[in-house]
């Protein structure tokens, strides 16, 4: 299961300028926070087999398409 602590500071270290959160639910991640609701598309991922690393990186790729 992933860390979402640690997908957030990465994802806050990558981005420092935008509002923006990954949050979990029923097997996606959302996005939350001023630059990610309703901007970016949630994310499917196995909720207990995606490891922390991969996470970070499907949450900074779909956020890099949003720039």
């Amino acid at each position: 299961m992933a860390n979402f602590a640690a997908v957030n500071k990465a994802l806050k270290a990558a981005y420092p300028a935008l509002d923006i959160e990954a949050v979990r639910g029923a097997g996606y991640v959302y996005f939350d926070g001023d630059d990610g609701f309703d901007k970016i598309n949630s994310i499917f991922v196995h909720p207990t087999s995606t490891s922390t690393k991969d996470l970070t990186r499907f949450v900074i790729e779909a956020v890099s398409d949003l720039i």
